[in-house]
């Protein structure tokens, strides 16, 4: 560096903005462990641009153990398995139930035979034993990553 240039402004630690509100540092460590082991340049930047198109999702994709990260059909593999992020794993119970009818169904039920409101609970610990055999779910930076298995 010469007098005559300045040196260069200090900014603190270069932030990476990927366009998703979820994309915190739990991410961002997902993108700079999975970064860190790749060899092929090639490898990288179609990592780099899964992760600037899928934001949060596709970070927490690169933390489930059978994802190949150096595959040539990453991005492809991700958009077929990454379903969508809840904040509360209860929100996604409920779609899920309600995907199924199951809720419309039981509330026709309790109608039917007037059934009060708190006489039928859920089993959430059976309910999410079988989400658990459907679908992989990554807790990244707060929110729920879901994925088919």
């Amino acid at each position: 560096m010469s007098p005559e240039t300045p040196p260069p402004a200090d900014h603190g630690p270069e932030k990476k903005e990927w366009g998703d509100d979820r994309f915190g540092p739990e991410a961002q460590a997902s993108v700079d462990r999975s970064l860190s082991t790749l060899r092929d340049p090639d490898d990288a930047l179609r990592l780099l641009s899964l992760v600037r198109e899928g934001g949060a999702g596709a970070a927490a994709y690169l933390l489930l153990p059978d994802t190949n990260i150096a595959a040539a059909n990453l991005e492809e593999a991700f958009h077929d398995a990454y379903v969508d992020a809840w904040e509360h794993f209860a929100e996604f119970r409920r779609d899920v139930l309600d995907g199924l009818g199951w809720l419309d169904a039981v509330k026709n039920v309790m109608d039917e035979q007037g059934i009060p409101d708190d006489h039928l609970r859920w089993n959430h610990a059976v309910v999410d034993e079988r989400i658990a055999a459907t679908y992989d779910a990554v807790r990244l930076d707060g929110w729920w990553h879901i994925f088919y298995k």
